[in-house]
């Protein structure tokens, strides 16, 4: 493994995590405006700033839209035929699996 593999798959890494902090912090919020709206608290700023952040994390994980400093599926899946190329064992495997769907 090379060492800009190593950093694909370093910034993979970093994305999921960030990704799934990006979601948890969106379904708290979700969370705690419906339990805010049950108590018959109305809160007006905190509606927009909620489709705001989804509407924000859905265009920077998109694929099409903004895809600055992000690893592309197309890159992972290159950096994981580089690696079973690379090895016959795991090339052989490949090409029994692929012969079999």
């Amino acid at each position: 493994m090379e060492e800009q593999d190593f950093h694909i798959l370093l910034r993979a890494k970093r994305q999921i995590k960030r990704e799934t902090a990006v979601r948890s912090f969106l379904l708290a919020g979700l969370f705690v405006a419906a339990g805010l709206r049950v108590l018959g608290i109305d809160v007006a700023f905190l509606y927009p700033l909620l489709f705001i952040l989804l509407f924000v994390s859905l265009v920077m994980n998109s694929d099409v839209i903004a895809n600055v400093g992000m690893v592309s599926k197309t890159d992972l899946v290159k950096l994981i035929e580089r690696q079973i190329h690379s090895d016959p064992e795991s090339l052989a495997r490949y090409v029994n699996l692929r012969g079999k769907m």
